[in-house]
């Protein structure tokens, strides 16, 4: 784990684009010091793909840059192994759905840590946290918030006026886009928390009869057992924000009437192949185990930090991201061989760019532009002793980024 450094452990500048207001925020933490923090995972039915990756390595990079800028953090990121897709494809396969589950969750933490995403604290299985499910439901239907119809239960939405709010969408406009349709809702945008058919293999009881959780109740019943009732930062793909996240607030601060349920929602784009987003059901995946035969990992992080998060990005600038790791690096060796002992000092200059590229809400195309200007410049400067504390500083860089540029 990095710890913080002193020349960015000053008070931060940090600002971050918060999806719920629609506006760039001062970071400023619940708790002075610490940062809790939550992702999407995946739904463990394959291998996970460069849209995946690209979501994960972004967060790890948010919690490099936290954790250098003197928060302790705690990243959560949960394993979705409850689910119909899950079913789905272990009938294709022959497999149970638990069997399947464990196996691409195998996978997933085996392809996280080839990512080097390594700033995730916990790997949490949904499927541990049924019991907590099954207990936000029952004080969601005693608080009102939820009813029960034949074994199912829904969340009633006319509970939550403020339902929309992280979508920015009024309720005649969500009403074109119901999560579900079924008679046995009061509400075309009211949503499930329990199914009582065997939509997947794994079958509990509940006050409401045996059934499964369903997706939204799942994350918040993680964030609550290991965040407690609020947080700072959530994250994912910006597809997740309706119904998935708007679902989450509802239920989040239904449960506990603290508001906010999270102070940060910080959303990624998409990785499209040729203009079109990459998944599964369209056939198009091409998965981290793919690209890592033809790519590094310095190369593919080079790749999937070189555009801004918030919006999507082609795979087809892959190639170019590569070749520009590879000089980058090849310049970084011979100057380090020039320069000699390592510099315990750092080229301030350097570090304020690239800190002032972090700070404007986690800006890593700029960064990585500070990176490669002051690389390429490196050879170029007066002494040995200079080019040693520029290196120094492109080390610490990079360990933000999670790129190795053989500096260590």
């Amino acid at each position: 784990m990095l710890q913080p450094a002193s020349h960015f452990s000053l008070p931060s500048r940090l600002v971050v684009f918060n999806t719920l207001t629609q506006s760039k925020e001062p970071f400023v933490s619940l708790r002075p010091g610490k940062v809790q923090m939550f992702v999407c995972g995946p739904t463990v039915q394959d291998y996970i793909h460069l849209g995946h990756a690209r979501t994960y390595i972004f967060y790890d990079v948010v919690a490099r840059y936290l954790t250098r800028l003197g928060y302790k953090v705690r990243f959560v990121l949960n394993i979705t192994d409850v689910d119909e897709r899950i079913t789905d494809e272990a009938q294709r396969t022959g497999m149970t759905p638990f069997a399947l589950a464990r196996k691409y969750s195998r996978y997933f933490v085996e392809d996280m840590a080839k990512l080097k995403a390594d700033t995730v604290c916990r790997f949490e299985q949904v499927s541990k946290f049924v019991d907590k499910m099954i207990q936000q439901v029952s004080i969601l239907i005693r608080k009102r918030h939820a009813y029960v119809v034949n074994g199912w239960v829904y969340f009633d939405v006319s509970t939550f006026p403020n339902f929309g709010k992280l979508s920015h969408q009024s309720s005649s406009e969500l009403s074109l886009r119901p999560l579900e349709l079924s008679v046995r809702k009061r509400d075309l945008l009211d949503f499930a928390l329990w199914h009582p058919e065997t939509l997947v293999e794994g079958k509990w009881d509940s006050p409401w009869g045996t059934g499964s959780p369903s997706w939204h109740i799942q994350d918040t019943a993680v964030t609550a057992s290991l965040l407690g009732p609020q947080y700072d930062l959530h994250g994912g793909a910006y597809e997740l924000i309706y119904p998935h996240h708007e679902a989450e607030i509802a239920e989040g601060e239904s449960l506990t009437s603290l508001r906010p349920f999270v102070k940060y929602w910080v959303h990624t784009g998409l990785v499209n192949i040729k203009g079109e987003k990459m998944s599964k059901s369209r056939g198009n995946v091409y998965t981290v185990r793919d690209a890592l035969r033809t790519y590094s990992v310095d190369q593919l992080r080079m790749f999937l930090l070189s555009r801004h998060y918030g919006v999507d990005m082609d795979l087809r600038g892959i190639d170019s991201a590569a070749k520009t790791y590879s000089r980058l690096k090849r310049i970084t060796e011979k100057c380090r061989r020039a320069a000699g002992v390592a510099s315990k000092d750092y080229d301030i200059e350097f570090l304020q760019r690239f800190s002032d590229a972090m700070n404007d809400d986690f800006d890593t195309p700029l960064a990585l532009r500070v990176l490669g200007e002051g690389v390429a410049s490196a050879p170029n400067l007066r002494s040995t002793a200079a080019a040693a504390r520029r290196l120094a500083s492109i080390r610490e860089a990079t360990r933000i980024l999670g790129i190795d540029l053989g500096l260590g």
